[in-house]
């Protein structure tokens, strides 16, 4: 059986996991369990009841107990704190019930709008890489972010 993480709630929102209600897909549960690929979650403000964004550990590594964040938001619902209030609520599931250590992101460095929300859920700034990203765009550079369990950053150590 695949693994799925549950239902979210934060003050203004729901985290809705990507496979709720839905029909379940054996070949992507197959592949999900075989890579250690969680599900995401759908961003759905109570206010507007509809999906503004997706929230979710894009690459988990379960024995090194260190994942990495990714989202994505709707222009309309940028710049009301959305995805800061989202991917807290995700970090938290990931040190409290998914027994991870450390949680790393990675933004292009032209992507200030994801960079700010980073630092604003409490990652700091680890450096910069050269010529890699999960992007359609090659060899792009990225920033590469991190928290670890209590907030404690590698260089605070």
């Amino acid at each position: 059986m695949a693994w799925m993480p549950r239902r979210l709630e934060t003050p203004r929102l729901i985290l809705q996991p990507t496979g709720e209600g839905e029909r379940s897909d054996p070949a992507g549960d197959a592949l999900r369990e075989r890579v250690g690929l969680p599900n995401q979650w759908r961003i759905v403000p109570k206010a507007l009841d509809r999906v503004v964004g997706l929230v979710g550990f894009i690459r988990w590594e379960p024995d090194r107990r260190c994942a990495e964040i990714g989202f994505g938001l709707v222009q309309a619902a940028s710049g009301q704190g959305l995805m800061t209030e989202a991917c807290r609520a995700v970090i938290d599931y990931g040190f409290a019930e998914m027994g991870l250590s450390r949680i790393e992101a990675r933004c292009q460095l032209a992507n200030l709008a994801s960079a700010r929300v980073l630092e604003k859920i409490g990652m700091r700034r680890e450096g910069t890489v050269r010529g890699r990203v999960h992007s359609k765009a090659p060899e792009e550079d990225f920033r590469l972010y991190a928290i670890e369990r209590g907030g404690r950053h590698a260089a605070d150590r």
